[in-house]
């Protein structure tokens, strides 16, 4: 299975989403909520596919590695 990785204007939103995640859990939260109810809205359509529901959290998980990593890199403590 190949994941639809930034195919879309929506894949910076959720960049952006994970890179604010280390400020705030809630955005995590927020987020996942958001994208387990969008999917099981349009799977049953045949609007959203799998690959995409994969791609999307990678895009998520990518912002918030790459800003956990720079914020560690530059010696900010631990937020939570």
């Amino acid at each position: 299975m190949q994941i639809n990785v930034f195919n879309d204007w929506f894949s910076l939103g959720h960049l952006v989403l994970g890179l604010l995640t280390p400020i705030s859990l809630l955005f995590f939260l927020g987020f996942l909520l958001y994208e387990l109810v969008e999917f099981m809205y349009k799977k049953p359509k045949g609007k959203e596919k799998v690959e995409d529901f994969l791609g999307d959290l990678f895009e998520f998980m990518f912002g918030a590695g790459f800003s956990t990593l720079f914020l560690s890199a530059v010696g900010f403590p631990k937020l939570f």
